[in-house]
C-alpha cells in the first residue's frame, strides 16, 4: 500500500470536513477509519479547528506526518456527509485508494450552490425570520431587501478580502443603517425592530455554537474553547456594527 497517498487521502478528508463545519471528533473519526487500513502499530490523528495532524509509525517503515493548517470554514452539511461516506466505503472495502483520492479532490472543487442561488437564499433567511419572529407582509418584504443589501456586501466584501470581524462587523452596519433609513422613508408603518433583526440573523453563528457545544461534550476543550471563542467574536462584531448603524440614526430612533 502507498502509505503516503493514504495519509493525504484521509487528511484530504479531514479538510474537507473541517472546512466545512463538522465537528472536531467526527473529523478525528473519519481520519482514523483511513489510516486504520494500513494495519501499522501507529496511527495517530489530532484535530483542532484551525489544523489536522496525522501520522501513520512502524518499525518496518519511516514514520509518516503530515500537519494541514485549516484557514476557512463554512458549513455545507453535503460535503460533510459525502466525504464521511467515501471514508466509510474505502474502510469497507468498497472501493480503493486511488477513487478513493479521486472522490474526495471531485467533492472539495464541487461548487453545490452557485453564488446566485446563495445569495437568494440570504434574502429569503432574512424575510422568513421576520415572519417567524411576527412580522407582517411589508415588515417580510423590508427585510428582504436587507438580506439583498447584505448578499451583496458579502460578496464585495470577501472579493476586496475582508473577513472576521471586520468582515461581520462592516456588513451588520450597513444591514442596520440601511433598515432604518428605508423604515423611516417608506410611508408605512413597519417593525423596525424585527427587520433589523431579520436583516442581520443570516450572519448570526449558530452552527459554530452548536458545534462548540457538541465538541465540548465529547471531551475536545480545546476545540470546543476555540469554537465558543470564534462564535463569540462573531456575535461581538455583529452587535458592534448594529450599534454603529444606529449610531449614524441615533437623533432620529
Amino acid at each position: 500500500m502507498d502509505y503516503m497517498l493514504l495519509v493525504d487521502t484521509a487528511v484530504l478528508a479531514g479538510e474537507i470536513m473541517l472546512e466545512s463545519g463538522a465537528e472536531t471528533y467526527r473529523v478525528e473519526d473519519t481520519i482514523s477509519h483511513f489510516l486504520k487500513k494500513a494495519n501499522l502499530k501507529h496511527a495517530h490523528v489530532f484535530v483542532i479547528t484551525t489544523g489536522i495532524i496525522a501520522t501513520l509509525s512502524d518499525p518496518a517503515i519511516e514514520a509518516i506526518t503530515v500537519v494541514r493548517r485549516i484557514n476557512r470554514r463554512s458549513t455545507n452539511l453535503n460535503k460533510i456527509f459525502r466525504a464521511n461516506e467515501v471514508s466509510r466505503k474505502f474502510y469497507e472495502d468498497e472501493i480503493g485508494l486511488q477513487e478513493a483520492f479521486h472522490k474526495l479532490k471531485e467533492i472539495r472543487e464541487e461548487e453545490v450552490y452557485s453564488p446566485l442561488a446563495k445569495n437568494i437564499g440570504i434574502v429569503f433567511t432574512s424575510a422568513f425570520f421576520t415572519l417567524l419572529l411576527g412580522g407582517s407582509v411589508l415588515d417580510c418584504v423590508v427585510s428582504a431587501l436587507g438580506g439583498g443589501i447584505l448578499a451583496v456586501g458579502l460578496f464585495f466584501g470577501r472579493k476586496i478580502g475582508f473577513q472576521g470581524f471586520l468582515l461581520d462587523g462592516l456588513n451588520s452596519c450597513i444591514v442596520v443603517s440601511s433598515m432604518i433609513f428605508l423604515t423611516r422613508i417608506l410611508p408605512v408603518v413597519l417593525n423596525r425592530d424585527l427587520i433589523i433583526i431579520g436583516g442581520i440573523m443570516p450572519m448570526v453563528p449558530g452552527v459554530a455554537i452548536t458545534n462548540a457545544i457538541r465538541d465540548t461534550l465529547q471531551g475536545d476543550y480545546v476545540s470546543g474553547s476555540a469554537r465558543v471563542m470564534e462564535a463569540c467574536m462573531e456575535a461581538a462584531a455583529i452587535a458592534f456594527g448594529a450599534c454603529v448603524g444606529m449610531a449614524f440614526f441615533r437623533g432620529t430612533i
